[in-house]
């Protein structure tokens, strides 16, 4: 197969996407999204090898969250590329036994519901509610909205956020408080290119070295891998794919497609409305990234060449 002819810039963007993304798996290992893309921009510029080791993580990846179908993919192509690897035919095989454990588990499940769909297990417009299959991932956000809804954009997840770093006793009650009743007051009705106010970065205004505790507990949290912006050459012509309420109006910015992904950065991972919004805006799928306010803002600005306010 020929490889397609990539631009000088093309090559220059993916060689700062690799960099970019062979940081983040060192620290984060098991961030299969991540490793995903670094898959694909290893194979765009022809380091097969490199892509090949990936694969291998990405199968160890997958299989660690207990998502098998991906394992097993990753496993087969590795394979035709080594054929004898002894550890991959070990997982191989792991992986085998475990999806034939959970179809038969899925089996017996199915059987157990057949005779409940008038029974109490129905939801009130007929619908069953879907059983849990072992090995499948789970959305861990029950407030989020499936795709094809209008996404309640009034509701910007700050409510969350706040409850998060109480309970994380990272900030004072008061404090949170008071941060979110500004935050509030300033993100209401904004018009234009008005830039969203962050309630982190209202927090952390007076300690900004409190900002790298606070990342720390999202990370943890939200398993949403970190990425540096305020080092990334952002791409502009990525950003106007997202209305500008999405990215000047909800701090998100796209700053990297490879493939059919592309990847936003946020500050606010428990915004899941307009998260919602932004995987309807737009036919990619979306990995998502959490990185500092203030890169945000200013990639934004540098972006649609705002004034600082």
């Amino acid at each position: 197969m020929l490889e397609h002819a990539l631009s000088a810039e093309e090559h220059s963007q993916i060689l700062q996407t690799i960099e970019m993304f062979e940081a983040i798996t060192q620290t984060q290992p098991e961030d299969y999204q991540s490793l995903e893309i670094l898959k694909e921009a290893y194979t765009k510029v022809g380091r097969h090898d490199d892509a090949l080791r990936t694969s291998r993580k990405l199968a160890e990846a997958y299989f660690n969250v207990g998502s098998y179908t991906p394992a097993l993919q990753q496993c087969e192509m590795i394979l035709t590329r080594e054929p004898n690897a002894p550890e991959i035919v070990a997982m191989l095989g792991e992986i085998e036994q475990r999806l034939q454990a959970s179809g038969q588990a899925l089996v017996e499940k199915e059987k157990a519901t057949s005779n409940l769909v008038n029974g109490p297990f129905t939801k009130g417009d007929g619908v069953l509610v879907s059983p849990t299959v072992e090995g499948s991932l789970i959305d861990v956000d029950p407030s989020r909205k499936s795709l094809g809804r209008i996404a309640n954009l009034q509701e910007r997840g700050d409510d969350h956020l706040a409850k998060f770093l109480i309970v994380q006793q990272l900030f004072s009650e008061e404090q949170v408080n008071g941060a979110l009743e500004t935050t509030k007051e300033a993100n209401k009705d904004l018009q234009g290119q008005t830039m969203a106010v962050s309630m982190l970065e209202e927090l952390c205004r007076e300690k900004p070295q409190q900002l790298e505790s606070v990342l720390s507990a999202l990370i943890d949290r939200t398993k949403f891998a970190f990425v540096p912006l305020e080092y990334y050459d952002t791409d502009r012509q990525i950003a106007p794919m997202l209305p500008e309420y999405l990215t000047v109006g909800r701090l998100f910015v796209p700053f990297d497609l490879v493939s059919r992904t592309i990847m936003v950065a946020c500050c606010n991972p428990f915004d899941s409305a307009g998260r919602d919004a932004v995987q309807q805006s737009v036919d990619y799928t979306v990995s998502w990234y959490l990185a500092k306010p203030s890169a945000i803002t200013q990639t934004l600005r540098s972006i649609y060449r705002l004034e600082k306010s």
